[in-house]
């Protein structure tokens, strides 16, 4: 495959996004950023995604392995009978973060309408995909609306240590909610 081949590939429009993909994005600081997807609601109008924020910041552009060393933003707090993990993956989750037991670890939501996501979707770039435990955002606490291109730029840039602190929530290792391939 040719160089500009690779590039016209990895340039490719977004179409459709699932659980466990991994977008990378610049912000205002120049700098890429990660979100991953936790869920997609496309059963019927109006569609949406809802994102992890990830804790990647650099001015290299993120690989799936890069990514893994890095942490996302939730809250251990709630023992949700109606989405609770399966046994292997609370394990997994408690090994990593003894401290949450005997609560699950739920992610913040920052949810994209697909309308507003098609309009600027050509500033992201799918990097891979993860296979992650289901119900992240279920087991959160919070989410909000992220469907502006310049909001998002700006949140990463400026607000999202102060903001979602403020929200009682705390990074934890993008590896504890993995799920094991096994």
């Amino acid at each position: 495959m040719t160089s500009n081949a690779k590039t016209n590939e990895s340039m490719k429009k977004i179409s459709d996004i699932y659980q466990g993909d991994l977008l990378a994005f610049k912000a205002n600081d120049e700098k890429y950023k990660v979100l991953l997807c936790i869920s997609t609601y496309k059963e019927k109008s109006p569609q949406s995604f809802t994102f992890a924020a990830l804790t990647y910041d650099d001015l290299e552009k993120p690989t799936p392995e890069k990514v893994l060393k890095s942490d996302f933003w939730g809250i251990g707090n709630t023992k949700n009978e109606h989405f609770k993990y399966p046994d292997i993956e609370l394990n997994q989750i408690w090994s990593i973060h003894p401290e949450t037991r005997p609560y699950f670890l739920g992610s913040y939501g920052l949810v994209i309408w697909r309308k507003d996501f098609l309009k600027f979707r050509d500033n992201f770039e799918v990097i891979g995909n993860l296979k992650i435990v289901d119900n992240l955002d279920k087991n959160g606490n919070g989410e909000m609306n992220v469907s502006d291109w310049d909001f998002i730029k700006d949140f990463f840039t400026n607000k999202i240590n102060s903001l979602l602190s403020d929200r009682g929530q705390k990074t934890f290792k993008l590896k504890s909610i993995i799920k094991d391939e096994k």
